[in-house]
């Protein structure tokens, strides 16, 4: 039974990473109605910009955290700026392709300026093993936990208590309606992609600083299972999409654990096929589009 909470905890740590991700794919999705396949790049380049100001600058974790995640928000700024915005009333798979062709820019740009292959990720946390009977969870591992629960808790109630959290959900329900009633749709789909950004960019140092390494192609794997995250939870509850996302850490380390490693990155992808023969709109639902 021990052993059984043991990877129940380590799957919750690595899913609140995915929640996170998620949490930015559901509210750009929502609010711009566009498939933004660059987001999971801007995880990545928040890695990298740490491992630079750990280098060049202080091992401060905070200061660390705030300059990555902020230089993540400028990068989907501009992205917004230059991309989305031009093609948002165009046909969906034009701001996909559009996207898609920014992240393999950044992906291959990174990888010629950093190489392809793994960086160390300097330990700039503390990883004091904190035991409880048989359970041994590391203070890393909470910190990490921590930070992204407060960015799940933050965002939620920025969607549910803040004037421009209604006017996203607003935008998101009928934005024909909202802009007629005087929400400004450009700036609701800007704040948002500068959010989600900023969100990814925060979940990208946590998992560089969990994990001790940062790599050009690591958005890839992270982006792909935030997807399958808000395709199973459905994009009209963000608090939904978290819940999937820290489900899915746990269901991929018991797979592990009992079944095979092998099947560890398959496990999201069998999980959204049969929940979309069920139930085409998520488990919670999605905006009509």
């Amino acid at each position: 039974m021990e052993q059984l909470i043991q990877h129940v905890i380590n799957g919750a740590m690595v899913g609140s990473t995915y929640a996170v991700v998620a949490v930015g794919f559901a509210l750009t999705f929502s609010v711009l109605r566009v498939i933004n396949v660059a987001h999971p790049e801007v995880f990545m380049l928040a890695m990298f910009t740490g491992l630079v100001v750990v280098q060049a600058l202080t091992q401060n974790f905070l200061i660390v955290l705030v300059i990555a995640a902020t230089a993540a928000l400028v990068a989907g700024l501009a992205i917004e700026r230059a991309v989305l915005r031009p093609l948002r009333r165009a046909d969906l798979l034009m701001p996909m392709i559009a996207t898609a062709g920014v992240s393999v820019f950044l992906q291959y740009g990174v990888q010629g300026v950093a190489g392809p292959d793994e960086l160390r990720f300097p330990r700039i946390l503390p990883f004091a093993p904190l035991e409880v009977g048989a359970i041994t969870v590391t203070s890393l591992q909470l910190i990490t936990f921590g930070i992204a629960v407060l960015i799940l808790l933050a965002c939620s109630f920025y969607v549910r208590r803040t004037r421009w959290g209604l006017a996203a959900r607003a935008v998101a329900e009928r934005p024909d309606i909202a802009a007629t009633f005087g929400v400004n749709v450009s700036r609701v789909a800007q704040i948002t992609v500068g959010l989600s950004s900023f969100m990814a960019g925060a979940a990208g140092v946590g998992i560089a600083v969990l994990y001790g390494s940062a790599w050009s192609f690591v958005g890839l794997l992270y982006g792909l299972k935030s997807w399958v995250c808000m395709l199973v939870a459905g994009n009209r509850h963000i608090e939904a999409v978290m819940l999937v996302g820290i489900m899915l850490g746990i269901l991929e380390a018991l797979t592990t654990a009992y079944v095979s490693s092998s099947f560890r990155d398959a496990v999201a992808f069998v999980v959204l096929i049969v929940v979309l023969y069920k139930r085409p709109d998520g488990l919670f639902g999605s905006y009509s589009y």
